[in-house]
């Protein structure tokens, strides 16, 4: 009985570690997130090409969350190769890996849409532009999350010439200079979306 007991026990707990989600909400702006980085093999080091930020890739999402939005791995259905979701989570250089934010970049419509609800729910003050048939874009400054989380999309066309959303959701530090910079004349993140989407950020 002891030993039944015992391996339910253990299935229940390894039931749990498995379904344990990263919401990337929660991680706290310069934090150590190095044991995300050695229990996600899936996460490679890269860089931003757009903001030249150190990053850690992946599209295998079944870990990560944005707030109560589970993130799930996924293609897009009949879309091109690159058609595809995926993550980026910003640090503070190649070798180290101090937390600054992320950038994921979503093809799935539904998700995307429930992200954005999430986002206008909980943070309720944004700026936001006129979506003129193109998609939406938002700014948000919420100084809780010591935090900038921009929001735009693109459209995109499936094999089919079927348009879709692609959609980037980028949380950073507030004042994250573009290439991880500490140089003052170095323009940060926001003003680098100032310049970008000045009908959005102001």
């Amino acid at each position: 009985m002891k030993l039944f007991l015992s391996i339910v026990i253990g299935m229940i707990i390894l039931s749990c570690k498995s379904q344990t989600k990263t919401d990337l909400l929660s991680l706290k702006p310069d934090s150590d997130i190095s044991s995300i980085a050695t229990q996600d093999k899936e996460l490679k080091k890269d860089m931003d090409p757009n903001l030249g930020l150190a990053s850690l890739t992946t599209k295998k999402l079944d870990g990560y969350a944005i707030g109560d939005v589970k993130l799930s791995t996924y293609d897009y259905p009949n879309g091109n190769l690159s058609d595809y979701s995926s993550l980026s989570i910003f640090v503070n250089s190649k070798e180290k890996s101090n937390y600054l934010g992320f950038n994921y970049s979503s093809v799935n419509q539904d998700e995307t849409k429930a992200i954005i609800a999430y986002l206008k729910k909980t943070y309720s003050t944004y700026q936001q532009s006129d979506t003129k048939g193109s998609g939406e874009s938002f700014f948000w400054d919420i100084p809780k999350l010591n935090a900038w989380i921009f929001t735009y999309q693109a459209i995109s066309t499936d094999k089919n010439s079927k348009n879709f959303f692609s959609t980037n959701f980028i949380l950073v530090k507030k004042g994250t200079r573009m290439e991880n910079s500490t140089d003052p004349k170095v323009i940060t993140i926001k003003d680098y979306y100032r310049m970008m989407y000045p009908d959005v950020v102001k």
